[in-house]
């Protein structure tokens, strides 16, 4: 092989190394949870049927060593566990409820995949046991954008030094309900066997470098009445009134 094919070989192999997609920088989730102990204000907004609600309320974060806790008032809310490639976030309102999310993140990377809600429930004729009914809530989150602004009424929030961007988290939620009657009593009562699944609810979590959760945003589309049906995929225009929740930071900076 002549010298000059084999420096050709070399210099394609250099370069294919270089633009390998393993060396990308990814984002560190624990970068954007918030770096020391503070108090954090926050107002949370309302809007179901027409009626507008706030509700100020304070969170206070405490930092232990790899792990971060948030404290409502008195009351604990949520401990975060971070390890090597995971954090690992305890829901101590909700008994056994844990979300373990990814560390080492690309845009478009699923960040969780977190069952919300497994419950079971007796269904009953008087006292008689005919079946059962699951519900199951399942969560799954991916990085959707970095970004250095994010605004919500007079709330605003901006990378004020190039060292403070955003993580926007895109949620969707799914609720399955599984209906299962025992065959003795299938033609005698009112539930029918089957699988139910919702529609899409789509949220979103805003996550500033240092600081932690500044935003949660979930704007429903109701699609239909009696019962309620929301369906975030739907046009705008289709939607049959405004429902929302929102969760926002009162910023210092």
């Amino acid at each position: 092989m002549n010298k000059n094919l084999i420096l050709l070989l070399s210099i394609v192999a250099f370069a294919g190394c270089g633009s390998s997609s393993s060396d990308t920088k990814k984002n560190d989730l624990a970068d954007y949870l918030p770096s020391k102990n503070m108090s954090k204000a926050y107002t949370n907004v309302t809007k179901i049927d027409g009626k507008l609600n706030n509700r100020p309320y304070t969170n206070t974060v405490v930092l232990e060593s790899n792990r971060v806790s948030i404290t409502e008032g008195s009351q604990l809310k949520r401990r975060m566990s971070i390890k090597d490639t995971t954090i690992t976030e305890e829901y101590i309102a909700d008994v056994n409820s844990t979300k373990v999310m990814t560390r080492k993140l690309n845009v478009g990377d699923m960040v969780s995949n977190y069952l919300k809600k497994d419950e079971v429930k007796i269904l009953k004729i008087g006292s008689q046991e005919i079946g059962k009914e699951e519900t199951k809530v399942e969560e799954e989150c991916t990085l959707e954008s970095i970004i250095n602004r994010y605004e919500k009424f007079f709330f605003e929030y901006i990378n004020y030094d190039d060292k403070h961007d955003i993580m926007k988290i895109k949620c969707m939620t799914k609720t399955v309900v599984e209906t299962k009657v025992d065959e003795q009593y299938v033609n005698s009562v009112a539930y029918t066997n089957g699988i139910v699944e919702s529609k899409e609810d789509i949220s979103y979590l805003y996550m500033q470098k240092g600081l932690g959760t500044i935003a949660t945003i979930n704007d429903d589309c109701l699609a239909s009445t009696e019962p309620d049906v929301i369906d975030d995929t739907l046009e705008a225009s289709k939607c049959l009134g405004e429902r929302y929740e929102y969760n926002l930071y009162q910023p210092e900076y």
